[in-house]
Protein backbone atom coordinates (compact mmCIF):
# COMPACT_ATOMS: atom_id res chain seq x y z
CA UNK A 1 0.00 0.00 0.00
CA UNK A 2 2.93 1.97 0.86
CA UNK A 3 4.29 2.24 -2.59
CA UNK A 4 0.70 2.50 -4.23
CA UNK A 5 0.44 6.02 -1.89
CA UNK A 6 3.62 7.08 -3.28
CA UNK A 7 3.37 6.24 -6.97
CA UNK A 8 -0.05 8.06 -6.36
CA UNK A 9 1.63 11.16 -5.21
CA UNK A 10 4.59 10.88 -8.03
CA UNK A 11 1.42 10.85 -10.47
CA UNK A 12 -0.24 13.68 -8.74
CA UNK A 13 3.19 16.01 -8.86
CA UNK A 14 3.40 14.73 -12.59
CA UNK A 15 -0.10 16.18 -13.50
CA UNK A 16 0.57 19.43 -12.19
CA UNK A 17 3.72 19.66 -13.86
CA UNK A 18 1.83 19.08 -17.04
CA UNK A 19 -0.58 21.46 -16.12
CA UNK A 20 1.92 24.37 -15.90
CA UNK A 21 3.60 23.40 -18.88
CA UNK A 22 0.37 23.28 -20.87
CA UNK A 23 -0.70 27.03 -19.83
CA UNK A 24 2.93 27.56 -20.46
CA UNK A 25 2.09 26.86 -23.86
CA UNK A 26 -1.25 28.51 -24.20
CA UNK A 27 0.87 31.70 -23.03
CA UNK A 28 3.73 30.97 -25.91
CA UNK A 29 0.79 30.70 -28.26
CA UNK A 30 -0.30 33.95 -27.41
CA UNK A 31 2.36 35.76 -27.33
CA UNK A 32 3.12 33.90 -31.00
CA UNK A 33 -0.68 35.25 -31.88
CA UNK A 34 0.71 39.33 -30.85
CA UNK A 35 4.12 39.13 -32.45
CA UNK A 36 1.66 37.99 -36.21
CA UNK A 37 -0.26 41.02 -35.39
CA UNK A 38 2.18 43.49 -34.69
CA UNK A 39 4.09 42.21 -38.04
CA UNK A 40 1.27 42.72 -40.16
CA UNK A 41 0.45 46.07 -38.80
CA UNK A 42 4.28 46.93 -39.09
CA UNK A 43 4.02 45.44 -43.00
CA UNK A 44 1.08 47.62 -43.41
CA UNK A 45 2.73 50.67 -42.04
CA UNK A 46 5.71 50.15 -44.09
CA UNK A 47 3.99 49.90 -47.46
CA UNK A 48 1.93 52.79 -47.03
CA UNK A 49 4.60 54.44 -46.51
CA UNK A 50 6.53 53.34 -49.40
CA UNK A 51 3.82 53.19 -51.50
CA UNK A 52 3.39 57.05 -51.23
CA UNK A 53 3.96 59.34 -54.29
CA UNK A 54 3.22 62.62 -53.30
CA UNK A 55 6.34 65.05 -53.71
CA UNK A 56 8.15 65.76 -50.39
CA UNK A 57 10.76 68.26 -49.74
CA UNK A 58 14.50 66.59 -48.66
CA UNK A 59 14.28 66.44 -45.15
CA UNK A 60 10.69 64.58 -45.46
CA UNK A 61 11.85 62.02 -47.82
CA UNK A 62 14.87 61.52 -45.06
CA UNK A 63 12.58 61.04 -42.57
CA UNK A 64 9.99 58.70 -44.52
CA UNK A 65 12.83 56.87 -45.04
CA UNK A 66 14.32 56.52 -41.49
CA UNK A 67 10.84 55.46 -40.59
CA UNK A 68 10.86 52.73 -43.13
CA UNK A 69 14.21 51.40 -41.88
CA UNK A 70 13.06 51.17 -38.43
CA UNK A 71 9.66 49.21 -39.71
CA UNK A 72 11.82 46.91 -41.19
CA UNK A 73 14.82 46.66 -38.22
CA UNK A 74 11.35 46.12 -35.97
CA UNK A 75 9.79 43.57 -38.31
CA UNK A 76 13.16 41.66 -37.74
CA UNK A 77 13.61 41.31 -34.65
CA UNK A 78 9.56 40.17 -34.56
CA UNK A 79 10.76 37.42 -37.18
CA UNK A 80 13.47 36.25 -34.78
CA UNK A 81 11.04 36.37 -31.84
CA UNK A 82 8.62 34.23 -33.73
CA UNK A 83 11.19 31.78 -34.55
CA UNK A 84 12.56 31.64 -30.58
CA UNK A 85 8.50 31.05 -29.51
CA UNK A 86 8.37 28.34 -32.14
CA UNK A 87 11.49 26.76 -30.52
CA UNK A 88 9.94 27.50 -27.48
CA UNK A 89 6.40 25.89 -28.05
CA UNK A 90 8.64 22.48 -29.29
CA UNK A 91 10.93 22.13 -26.09
CA UNK A 92 7.46 22.43 -24.27
CA UNK A 93 5.55 20.08 -26.21
CA UNK A 94 8.17 17.60 -26.09
CA UNK A 95 7.53 18.61 -21.85
CA UNK A 96 3.93 17.57 -22.30
CA UNK A 97 4.33 14.15 -24.01
CA UNK A 98 7.22 13.11 -21.26
CA UNK A 99 4.90 14.46 -19.16
CA UNK A 100 1.48 11.83 -20.03
CA UNK A 101 4.20 9.20 -20.57
CA UNK A 102 5.45 9.30 -16.87
CA UNK A 103 1.63 9.27 -15.93
CA UNK A 104 1.11 6.12 -17.96
CA UNK A 105 4.14 4.44 -16.42
CA UNK A 106 2.76 5.35 -12.77
CA UNK A 107 -0.21 4.28 -13.59
CA UNK A 108 0.40 1.01 -15.09
CA UNK A 109 2.83 0.54 -11.47
CA UNK A 110 0.17 1.51 -9.43
CA UNK A 111 -1.98 -1.09 -11.56
CA UNK A 112 0.83 -3.48 -11.07
CA UNK A 113 1.39 -3.29 -7.41
CA UNK A 114 -2.51 -3.39 -6.86
CA UNK A 115 -2.43 -6.74 -8.61
CA UNK A 116 0.41 -8.49 -6.18
CA UNK A 117 -1.38 -6.98 -3.37
CA UNK A 118 -4.76 -8.44 -4.51
CA UNK A 119 -3.00 -11.87 -5.63
CA UNK A 120 -1.01 -12.02 -1.67
CA UNK A 121 -4.45 -11.42 -0.37
CA UNK A 122 -5.91 -14.27 -2.71
CA UNK A 123 -3.13 -16.56 -1.20
CA UNK A 124 -3.28 -15.71 2.42
CA UNK A 125 -7.10 -16.38 2.08
CA UNK A 126 -6.33 -19.55 0.66
CA UNK A 127 -3.69 -21.26 3.24
CA UNK A 128 -6.72 -19.54 5.96
CA UNK A 129 -8.92 -21.79 4.09
CA UNK A 130 -6.95 -24.78 4.04
CA UNK A 131 -5.86 -24.79 7.84
CA UNK A 132 -9.49 -24.24 8.90
CA UNK A 133 -10.28 -27.19 6.61
CA UNK A 134 -7.46 -29.16 8.28
CA UNK A 135 -9.15 -29.18 11.77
Amino acid sequence: MKKIKQLKLLQTKEKLKQRKTISQLANIKTETEKCQKVEKELKEITEQKSSETYEVNGYSFHANRQLIQKLMEQREILLNRKEFLKAEELVVVKEINQSKAKNEVFEQKTNEEKNKIFVKNEIKQEERYNQASKR
